[in-house]
């Protein structure tokens, strides 16, 4: 009983030490040992430095092995009275602290208290919309040759992290999207692409506001809005951002006069099934070609349809369908449609235009 008392007063109070006092506490305790077994004549315990490490260590986790024991009548009374009282309270105190560290770590993560700093090349998603945002992250993550690095969800609501199994998905809560401060546990200046789908337009257009100048110039940002006016607005002040609408209207009115519209709308939108449209950037030294050799070659070389091309990254001022004339510069945006995402280094652009 009063070996149990003493451990557990042990436990108690070392829970409150530092690391680096807790460690000094360690060596301390061991040097003791050291020097006590080789005053009371323990020479099998002392005779190598690894081995007593390792008999302190087996004595202080109280696994027992029975391999190595003091012989002298000293020696047993010393780890009876000091060695183990004080070396299992040592050793509860470094895995108390230990779990409590790996539970803060943990629990930080399910509040998205955690530090984002250091991921690279990720796709920040700003908002909780339930299944709808749930099921944005699946399609995402369902591209087998996707461009991202993980997926991070940022929210402001008081909620935990609400896909804990998905391994790819990191959660964070912030405080104010306009704070440098959050922008850098984000890892926006790192970010390779942001989507921003609050609840309301208006913290859609909080939030773009908000970050659109803490991201890189080589990164995306698309927003999803519902108003016509919030739309209008973010698009005179942000020119670059891509605005995402709602399209049922139009995806009704079409579907009364060509059936089966709304499916061919959506087989292009949806991964899962099967072809999916896709964007490619023409590198920038390449020569210029025209649609007609690119299309061409795109449909023999990749089985891909090229459907139109765009000289901004957000789609505006798409040609859909050009004419065979049409001269094909560097640094425009495909939009096309395959059975896998196509990468830039996966063309043989220089065989462009030659006969097949």
């Amino acid at each position: 009983m009063f070996i149990s008392w003493v451990i557990k007063t042990c436990q108690h109070h070392l829970r409150r030490l530092t690391w680096p006092a807790l460690s000094l506490l360690f060596v301390g305790h061991y040097m003791l040992c050291y020097l006590l077994f080789r005053l009371l004549g323990e020479a099998t315990l002392v005779g190598q430095l690894s081995t007593f490490i390792y008999y302190c260590s087996v004595v202080g986790s109280t696994l027992g092995f029975g391999d190595l024991t003091p012989q002298t009548p000293g020696g047993r009374l010393f780890t009876a009275l000091w060695q183990i009282p004080v070396g299992v309270g040592l050793f509860g105190a470094a895995m108390g602290k230990t779990i409590a560290l790996v539970q803060g770590f943990l629990h930080k993560g399910m509040m998205g208290m955690g530090s984002y700093h250091y991921l690279r090349d990720h796709v920040v998603i700003v908002g909780w919309r339930g299944q709808q945002t749930e099921k944005i992250i699946s399609l995402l993550l369902y591209d087998a040759r996707q461009t991202f690095s993980r997926v991070l969800l940022c929210v402001q609501e008081e909620i935990e992290h609400p896909l804990p199994g998905n391994e790819q998905v990191d959660f964070i809560k912030i405080r104010s999207f306009s704070d440098p401060a959050e922008h850098q546990r984000m890892g926006l200046a790192h970010c390779q692409s942001v989507m921003i789908y609050p609840p309301t337009d208006e913290q859609t257009l909080s939030v773009a506001l908000s970050v659109v100048n803490a991201v890189p110039a080589n990164s995306h940002i698309v927003a999803w809005l519902e108003n016509d006016d919030y739309a209008a607005l973010l698009a005179s002040h942000c020119p670059d951002i891509e605005i995402v609408r709602s399209l049922s209207a139009e995806q009704l009115s079409r579907s009364l006069q060509d059936p089966g519209s709304s499916q061919s709308v959506s087989s292009i939108m949806n991964p899962m099934l099967g072809d999916t449209g896709y964007v490619l950037r023409v590198p920038q030294d390449i020569k210029p070609v025209s649609y007609g050799e690119l299309f061409s070659y795109m449909k023999y070389h990749h089985d891909a349809t090229v459907m139109g091309i765009s000289s901004c990254k957000n789609g505006r001022g798409m040609e859909l369908n050009p004419v065979i004339a049409t001269p094909v510069n560097g640094g425009l945006w495909l939009h096309l449609i395959g059975n896998q995402r196509i990468h830039a280094k996966d063309v043989a652009w220089h065989e462009i235009g030659k006969i097949v």
